[in-house]
């Protein structure tokens, strides 16, 4: 649906800045930058900035000054504001808001199990409860421990399958950092057998996270997505730019290095300051923790395979800093950003922008000024990837940019601490659901956005608000949708390095054409599109059955671009703001449970592809991924030879 241009004045003049007294510094915006100049000039407006990307300038501006610009054709709005936070990075903590956390790292010697219980609030807390559950063959002979004191021996419960344990306690904690020790007589305990939850005062409770079944440096988001049978082909994303717009970047050899050992950081930006620097300080930690799912160039040896940490490890690096310690940002970095962006895109050849960060719409999309320049760079080129944002489960939850409709935007999934299985992945509750308050189907599609390592900057913020998610001091596990959308951006750089002259619309067309959905097995869908999206990424089968050929709006994008119209999608709501599922689509869909926990049947594939292979081959597809990528590799060569 779209809407012409005589409406959108009539919007735009509900979001006319409020008069102020006094000068302040005002985002005025025009239809034609020449026009908007000389306007400010006629009223005597000083200029701080020009953003020429969406036709604006940030001014000081009087009282009078709104008011005389106000009667000018040539201005289209003015937006007050533009230096306060209005921007955030929207990570989700795994942990209830309690004052100490247990880790979600466990350590492991022979026999003995220790879990770090770390302070996350300065205020004591008593623990009063602890409960054990562990399998049976582990026996019943237990010696538990506080910070190396004894706890007494208590009864214990076993069924044969497993052993219980529950332990009334009143311990203080007032350390940094304590350390339960359960030391058992067998040989082998591994973290994923045990299940371990401490009971604090004031209801609070942490539990033991199930863990990877082998405590290695595998990020293993790359062989769900298939970025894996893509890497042991050299395709790591060679020649293909991604700028990372986020806090910052630390100087780790793993990012300023690709795997060949060239140096990737073409340009550092702060847009802080305005200003190209050496270093890009990042107080933060999640533009580096960003920039490590995407390039990481790190390797770990799997079953004698050399594995790579990050999906793209030979990508060249952008990095631009517009968030703050805290995470947030303001309307002024944003667009500073945005326009820097723009005006080095060419000589920086970036092709790929990542935005792992959502805040809650302040306008239509088509009126927020740092959307309407994402969709500006869409058009120039640049493929924009934005989280939907961790403020699930309710609909109409997705953060902008991720409501802009051009760009990919990207929910989470979780493979539930089973890289290798499937059936028990899962949309978490925290990812947002669409559609976005003007209809639009949201998000575009899922990636692995659960408990993602990578590194980050040792005393950056992350590791200080986090470190029951700390594996070491300058590596971390994360979960969030800003997680999921890095993932998503350096899967994009191993397409492009394969085809290079994709535009944005068809990059994500060969993304959602060729995600996996969410299937049960009567063949409904086990999430709806608002949830899933078109399904889980799998950036091999992008390029080997992707499409290229979707409707994205192209076709108007040009009048989107001027002003002349915006679009609505096709979700209505209802009178309580719920979305209003089509029947063909009701029809499609299964019971969501809507619960943090795997969906009994599901497996995650096209119907076809699912009900056509045999329950092993469905788990294990490398050989037949394997077949399919050498096929479409020969058949690219093939074409490049004859053109």
């Amino acid at each position: 649906m779209k809407t012409p241009r005589f409406l959108i004045k009539l919007l735009i003049g509900w979001f006319l800045a409020d008069p102020a007294l006094g000068q302040a510094l005002y985002l005025v915006q025009g239809y034609n930058h020449t026009a908007l100049l000389n306007a400010l000039q006629s009223e005597g407006v000083s200029i701080q900035e020009e953003f020429a990307l969406i036709n604006a300038v940030a001014a000081t501006l009087t009282e009078d000054q709104q008011q005389a610009l106000k009667q000018h054709m040539s201005i289209a709005r003015i937006v007050d504001h533009i230096d306060t936070i209005d921007s955030y990075n929207d990570d989700t903590d795994q942990a209830a808001p309690c004052a100490y956390a247990g880790s979600i790292f466990a350590s492991i010697d022979g026999s003995r199990l220790i879990w770090p219980i770390l302070q996350k609030a300065e205020s004591p807390a008593t623990l009063e409860e602890l409960e054990l559950r562990w399998p049976a063959y582990w026996g019943t002979d237990l010696d538990i421990a506080i910070d190396g004191k004894p706890l007494p021996n208590v009864n214990l419960h076993s069924d044969n399958t497993h052993v219980n344990l529950q332990l009334s306690t009143s311990q203080k904690l007032t350390k940094t950092a304590h350390q339960i020790e359960l030391n058992f007589r067998y040989p082998h305990l591994h973290q994923s057998e045990i299940k371990a939850t401490l009971k604090f005062n004031n209801n609070c409770s942490t539990t033991l996270a199930k863990a990877y079944e082998i405590n290695n440096e595998d990020t293993h988001f790359n062989s769900l997505i298939g970025a894996k049978d893509l890497h042991r082909l050299e395709i790591l994303g060679q020649g293909v730019a991604i700028a990372i717009l986020d806090s910052g970047l630390w100087s780790h050899p793993n990012l300023e290095l690709t795997s060949k050992g060239n140096r990737r950081i073409l340009a550092r930006y702060d847009a802080t300051s305005g200003k190209e620097v050496d270093d890009l300080f990042d107080d933060s930690g999640h533009g580096t923790h960003m920039a490590s799912i995407a390039v990481n160039s790190a390797t770990v040896e799997v079953d004698k395979a050399v594995r790579y940490q990050g999906v793209a490890p030979d990508a060249s690096l952008i990095a631009i800093k517009a968030f703050d310690v805290n995470g947030q940002a303001t309307l002024l970095h944003l667009l500073r950003a945005m326009q820097w962006v723009a005006d080095n895109r060419e000589r920086l050849d970036i092709r790929i922008l990542n935005l792992s960060f959502a805040s809650r719409p302040r306008w239509p999309y088509w009126l927020d000024p740092v959307n309407q320049a994402i969709i500006r760079l869409w058009g120039q080129g640049v493929v924009a990837v934005a989280s939907v944002g961790n403020s699930g489960p309710d609909p109409v939850t997705v953060g902008a940019p991720a409501n802009i409709p051009y760009i990919i935007s990207v929910g989470a999934v979780t493979d539930s601490w089973t890289p290798m299985d499937l059936r028990d992945d899962f949309v978490p509750l925290f990812s947002s659901l669409g559609p976005t308050p003007l209809g639009h189907v949201k998000p575009d599609l899922v990636a692995p956005g659960g408990h993602i390592e990578g590194l980050t900057r040792p005393g950056s913020t992350l590791t200080t608000d986090h470190p029951d998610f700390m594996k070491r001091s300058d590596r971390i596990a994360m979960t969030g949708t800003s997680q999921a959308a890095a993932v998503v951006s350096g899967a994009i750089a191993l397409l492009l390095q394969l085809e290079p002259d994709l535009t944005p619309d068809q990059v994500k067309c060969r993304l959602m054409s060729s995600a996996n959905p969410a299937i049960l097995p009567n063949g409904k869908l086990a999430y709806s599109p608002l949830k899933q999206g078109s399904g889980l990424l799998n950036i091999s089968s992008a390029l080997t059955v992707g499409d290229n050929d979707c409707d994205n709006g192209q076709g108007l994008f040009a009048q989107e671009i001027t002003g002349e119209l915006f679009f609505t999608g096709p979700v209505e709501l209802d009178e309580q703001g719920r979305p209003i599922i089509p029947k063909p689509l009701l029809e499609m869909l299964g019971d969501d449970p809507a619960q943090d926990a795997p969906v009994q049947g599901v497996a995650w594939g096209a119907k076809a592809y699912v009900e056509r292979l045999d329950q092993q081959e469905t788990a294990q597809p490398d050989h037949l991924q394997a077949f399919w990528i050498e096929r479409y590799l020969a058949e690219l060569e093939s074409l490049k030879a004859n053109k």
